[in-house]
């Protein structure tokens, strides 16, 4: 397969290394704690809240996730994983964040979060205008499974924050829309709008969040579309290591933008 058959021409963006207890805000939403760690997953079928009555479990096909040739699932048009594409067949430029390699789009910053001391690094936040995508990634059981239980814990642990949930279709398949409620700067209340995407491949879960202007947007109408197109050509390489089903997968810094 060749790779990039929707790429814009990739921008040399900016790379900024952050404590995992920074956080951005904008004029309307406060983003909550970038770095959700892995927790232990205890999974159960739900019922989709988007005026459906097709159970949860039905909205994800377990085969397409650890297949290459699945062609009418989720990740028939990315995100994909290292086999499936030929990052030699073209000239666009690239960075590589160890098990993520990420085409930014002109006038993206890509801030990198983790933890100062152990010089992990957790997650990816791309951010573009007044909206940003934080990327994580996860092991996955080879047999799949994983995205729909994440799901269903996501949404527990937003109604016991005190906020809210529900799922609805989105451009990768159900997609969590969350409202978290924050304490302002000043004390005042304010609300953490996303939208979650979770995607599985061969071994991995991709989780994208959505956020700010775009993190309140519909399916893939501007300002999201922009990141609908950066999280399709996310390409994800994972190591061979045992890993317990999970388990958050770290990042590493890029040393230079991958040129073919």
């Amino acid at each position: 397969m060749i790779f990039g058959r929707r790429n814009r021409k990739a921008a040399e963006a900016p790379v900024e290394v952050l404590d995992g207890d920074e956080t951005t805000r904008d004029a309307e939403v406060s983003q909550a704690d970038l770095d959700e760690d892995a927790a232990e997953i205890e999974g159960a079928s739900s019922t989709v809240d988007d005026g459906t009555d097709e159970p949860l479990d039905d909205q994800f096909d377990d085969e397409d996730a650890d297949d290459p040739d699945a062609g009418e699932g989720v990740r028939a048009d990315g995100p994909f994983d290292h086999s499936e594409v030929d990052l030699d067949a073209d000239d666009v430029e690239r960075l590589t964040l160890g098990p993520l390699v990420v085409t930014p789009v002109p006038g993206m910053n890509l801030q990198l979060h983790g933890d100062e001391q152990t010089q992990q690094i957790y997650a990816a936040l791309a951010m573009y205008e007044d909206s940003g995508l934080e990327l994580a990634l996860f092991a996955s059981p080879r047999s799949g499974g994983l995205a729909k239980e994440l799901l269903e814990d996501t949404i527990e642990e937003a109604e016991q924050a005190g906020g809210s949930a529900e799922v609805a279709e989105g451009p990768f398949g159900p997609e969590v829309r969350r409202v978290l409620p924050v304490e302002g700067p000043e004390g005042e209340q304010l609300f953490h709008v996303s939208r979650i995407w979770l995607v599985e491949g061969p071994r991995w879960l991709l989780r994208g969040t959505l956020m700010g202007q775009a993190g309140m947007s519909e399916g893939e109408e501007p300002p999201a579309d922009v990141f609908v197109e950066f999280f399709r050509n996310v390409v994800v390489n994972r190591d061979d290591e045992p890993r317990v089903p999970g388990e958050l997968i770290t990042l590493s810094l890029p040393d230079a933008p991958a040129e073919s």
